[in-house]
């Protein structure tokens, strides 16, 4: 449960964000709550997970398979 101010910090967050073409436009500065700021983090933060490398990866990456789908590749074990 949030209490009155938090509240009002959420929404005046959200009226930064539909001013803004989208939350990455925002700067994290200007943004009041603590949800919107790690909500800011995790959509606009330039570090991205590192490749798993697995033979079964290799295999999809040397036969020119795209980032996004190997990334949906796993192994089945009947």
């Amino acid at each position: 449960m949030n209490t009155f101010q938090e509240h009002l910090n959420i929404l005046f967050d959200e009226t930064l964000i539909n001013e803004a073409p989208s939350i990455c436009d925002v700067d994290i500065s200007k943004l009041r709550s603590p949800t919107m700021k790690d909500m800011h983090k995790k959509q606009c933060s330039a570090v991205h997970k590192k490749e798993k490398d697995t033979p079964m990866r290799r295999a999809a990456k040397r036969a020119g398979m795209k980032r996004t789908n190997r990334d949906k590749l796993y192994n089945e074990v009947e």
